[in-house]
């Protein structure tokens, strides 16, 4: 029942951010670009990170950054490809 609540308040949150001339849409396509930019730009230093612990011979840490890179590209994907919600 919770989820019910919650869904009905992001789709008060996406009406209102899509349909009110308040927020113009490229400042909200500028908004996501700076977010897609920073997030590949962490992306790549944590895959530089990975392979230089990766040759001091220092593996676990070099798999939990690669790890966290992995998981940061999957986001990064699923926000892509989000449909909006109906």
């Amino acid at each position: 029942m919770a989820d019910l609540h919650f869904r009905e308040k992001l789709k008060n949150i996406e009406k209102a951010a899509s349909t009110s001339n308040e927020v113009p849409e490229k400042a909200k396509n500028l908004g996501m670009g700076c977010f897609t930019l920073g997030t590949i730009l962490l992306i790549a230093f944590l895959i530089f990170l990975a392979f230089s612990l990766f040759i001091n011979g220092i593996l676990i840490g070099s798999s939990i950054s690669f790890f966290i890179a992995i998981i940061l590209v999957f986001v990064l994907i699923k926000l892509w490809t989000a449909p909006k919600l109906p």
